[in-house]
């Protein structure tokens, strides 16, 4: 019998394959209970095993899933902002400066690969416990790190660990909710990580040289401790794992076609996953302060407040998602959020054209990402070309030098934002004042589009899809797929633009969201209302054909077609009562 079935048989079939206590004393949390003793009935097939009966325990899990979201965040975001500060610290080239925040990623890889089986075999609770202290550890070894080396081993660590929490956090939680409760409780760690986020820029807002980056980026240790000790006093062991680990040894009935539809089901959230990362949200920031510098804002309190900006708009954002994807779906969430995305990048990359931005934004290949993302202006261009980083015309003005990466620079990339503005650099040929309006409102209705459901909902729909006994495994490999799109992604993008132009990419972006919403509409399984068990039965009994022809029959213009009709009466025939 397979882990997705009527539980009642499983606790049944645990009985009588119990050893002797005199043998063998089973431990108390898997003690079995005869039914006539049990307060509630055995949950069946359509409800979730559960522990969480009181309102004070729902609200231990929500404050656990924020503030667990919340060290994630901040730990992400705050390597981006500590980078230049770490640079002057330690005397780093700029290749050595992008390694600070590049190794973050190569945790988080490690950790998808890693932390599924660790979820499975140690469990939830106790690999949300470990990961939590090894955030912790992380966190203050980064803090008072006196080499490069060890910082680099202190940020894979964090990513490592931050990976791991984020994946056990969404699945226990997932285990522990009711139906009616569980699509809240795991977007809150995704509202919990776009606030970590909001409090990175605003933890390192002053970039002054004396500025303590070793206190700002050891604050991630306090959410994560927090959130450790409330796991270890107050919450339970997953119930899922507990049956699992109480019925290990009982024989089970083969099921028909039970791993193809697993199979199946994680090829679905991959592509996902996937498509999620290429719909452009990683070229949109990261040309956004090309996008503000229309409208004059190049100073280095106008770039940090509109990143708060940025910010502020993506926490709302995800609030709303706690709303419509409970009480609307999953599958409506993502199809607005897609839609709303595609036509703002389609129209971005309308106001790219108008504003020349082929020729404004097709930077040389600087080794420093923040000298590529924020140049400004053709005369800024050809200044920043014509001289060297120590502030001489190069020897060899048409050869490769590589005093860009060892010698230093004698003026900040804040001080030149700073004097972007006093030197009248940004052009005025191509868009006008309304039009730059837009462009930075297309910009704010994009970020907020994309948190309103592509951002967290694909995640909430990870922890849902896949039996209980493998589920850890099944998160690891879809999040495998996430990282290494996401890491190849932002190494292509300076690429693309020269390629493609900047209208282009943006063009091409657009048309990644109207795959995007077709395979959402077709493929994509809605969980809303739904326990765990049902889905895993849903999933395994109607074929991914026939769901795909049951969503066609939707649409007015193709409902009549013979064949479609045919699935979709096969489709009602095998659905589970």
């Amino acid at each position: 019998m397979s882990e997705d079935e009527d539980t009642t048989i499983l606790l049944n079939n645990a009985s009588r394959s119990t050893e002797p206590p005199a043998i063998k004393p089973p431990l108390k949390e898997y003690e079995y209970i005869p039914p006539k003793k049990l307060r509630k009935p055995i949950p069946r097939h359509t409800e979730n095993l559960t522990p969480l009966t009181t309102e004070n325990q729902n609200v231990l899990v929500s404050i656990v899933a924020a503030l667990a979201g919340v060290s994630f965040g901040y730990d992400m975001g705050i390597s981006r902002q500590i980078a230049p500060l770490v640079k002057g610290e330690f005397g780093l080239d700029c290749n050595e400066e992008n390694m600070i925040v590049n190794v973050w990623f190569v945790g988080c890889l490690l950790g998808a690969v890693f932390g599924g089986i660790k979820i499975d075999t140690c469990g939830r609770r106790w690999t949300m416990i470990s990961s939590l202290v090894f955030l912790t550890f992380g966190s203050m070894l980064s803090a008072l790190a006196n080499h490069y080396i060890l910082f680099l081993v202190a940020r894979i660590i964090c990513g490592y660990s931050g990976t791991v929490s984020a994946m056990a956090h969404c699945i226990y939680m997932a285990e522990v909710s009711t139906f009616s409760k569980r699509g809240c409780n795991i977007t809150l760690h995704q509202l919990g990580a776009a606030a970590g986020l909001l409090f990175a820029v605003i933890a390192v807002a002053n970039k002054s040289p004396d500025y303590q980056w070793r206190f700002a980026i050891g604050v991630t240790a306090v959410p994560a401790l927090i959130t450790c000790i409330i796991t270890i006093i107050f919450l339970q062991r997953s119930p899922s794992f507990m049956l699992l680990k109480r019925v290990a040894n009982v024989p089970r009935v083969p099921v028909k076609n039970s791993w193809c539809y697993v199979f199946e089901t994680l090829v679905v959230m991959m592509i996902m996953l996937a498509l999620r990362q290429g719909t452009g949200r990683q070229q949109v920031l990261y040309y956004a302060p090309r996008l503000f510098a229309l409208l004059g804002i190049c100073s280095n309190i106008a770039k940090v407040t509109s990143m708060i900006a940025l910010g502020v708009v993506r926490v709302f954002s995800t609030i709303l998602c706690l709303i419509v994807a409970e009480r609307c779906g999953r599958r409506t969430a993502l199809i607005t959020s897609a839609t709303i995305c595609m036509t703002s990048v389609s129209l971005l990359s309308l106001l790219a054209t108008l504003d020349r931005g082929d020729e404004l934004l097709n930077f040389p290949n600087e080794p420093c990402s923040l000298v590529t993302t924020n140049t400004m202006g053709n005369e800024f261009l050809n200044k920043m070309k014509s001289i060297s980083p120590t502030g001489s015309p190069p020897p060899f003005p048409l050869l490769p030098t590589p005093l860009a990466i060892t010698a230093p620079n004698t003026e900040t990339w804040t001080q030149v934002k700073a004097s972007c503005e006093t030197q009248n650099i940004i052009t005025t040929d191509g868009l006008t004042g309304g039009l730059k309006i837009l462009a930075v409102i297309t910009l704010l209705v994009f970020e907020s589009a994309y948190a309103l459901g592509l951002g967290p909902v694909p995640l909430l729909t990870l922890s849902e899809v896949f039996p209980a006994a493998i589920r850890g495994k099944c998160v690891g490999f879809s999040v495998i797929v996430l990282w290494l799109v996401h890491i190849l992604l932002s190494e292509s993008i300076g690429r693309m633009t020269r390629a493609m132009t900047l209208a282009g990419t943006y063009l091409f972006y657009s048309f990644m969201c109207l795959i995007a919403i077709l395979y959402i509409f077709l493929i994509y399984p809605e969980t809303k209302g739904k326990s765990l068990n049902r889905i895993a039965q849903e999933l395994r009994k109607i074929p991914l054909a026939t769901r795909i022809c049951n969503n066609m029959r939707s649409l007015p213009t193709i409902c009549h077609i013979e064949w479609i009709i045919k699935f979709g009466e096969k489709a009602n025939q095998s659905t589970p009562i």
